[in-house]
């Protein structure tokens, strides 16, 4: 709150506690933090497995979001720079490094967005974090071609686990905050 001393004085701010505000502010960065949707390495969009590699007769780029619950496997298929022929199918094969559920197997649709490559997407529903082991076959009219590969199952978005973490900076946060207050009210109480 601005308060003036004298008439004719400039405003200047009165001694009020500005802990209600920083607490407002607070509450609506984490706030936020929680509400928005996830942004970065993994919570985010697919992460490039293989990017124009040769498969058999085929040029594979993979991408994966392998999250737990609903993974997406998203593969664009070319021959001789073509767009995959008709008749080209796509199986994804996955089990999980621990052998905790047998292999499963998924056939990909094939997809046309309204921009960028036709693709093949499989929509995978990982039951538990950690390795999956992948197969992924191309079969069709120019032949048939295979490629194993890894991914590192996460969970979707926003963790509590991750969020912890960060409590100890807020702490040292809080602590640093309080200590430069408190060196600002003695040195005021000190002027005359």
């Amino acid at each position: 709150m601005l308060k003036r001393r004298f008439v004719g004085q400039p405003l200047v701010p009165t001694k009020q506690s500005k802990l209600p505000r920083l607490a407002g502010v607070l509450f609506g960065l984490i706030l936020a933090a929680l509400v928005a949707p996830p942004v970065g390495a993994h919570g985010g969009g697919p992460v490039p497995v293989l990017l124009g590699g040769q498969v058999g007769p085929y040029t594979l780029s993979i991408f994966a979001d392998p999250d737990t619950g609903q993974g997406l496997i998203l593969v664009e298929v070319a021959v001789n720079g073509q767009p995959a022929p008709d008749g080209t199918a796509v199986t994804v094969r996955v089990w999980p490094e621990d052998g905790h559920v047998p292999e499963a197997t998924y056939t990909a649709k094939r997809e046309k967005p309204l921009f960028g490559r036709e693709r093949f997407v499989a929509r995978v529903p990982f039951d538990a974090e950690g390795v999956w082991h992948v197969r992924l076959i191309v079969d069709g009219p120019a032949g048939r071609g295979e490629f194993p590969f890894s991914l590192t199952v996460t969970p979707p978005g926003f963790s509590f686990a991750r969020f912890l973490c960060l409590v100890p900076l807020f702490i040292l946060g809080v602590l640093w905050w309080w200590g430069v207050r408190q060196m600002k009210e003695r040195e005021e109480a000190k002027e005359p």
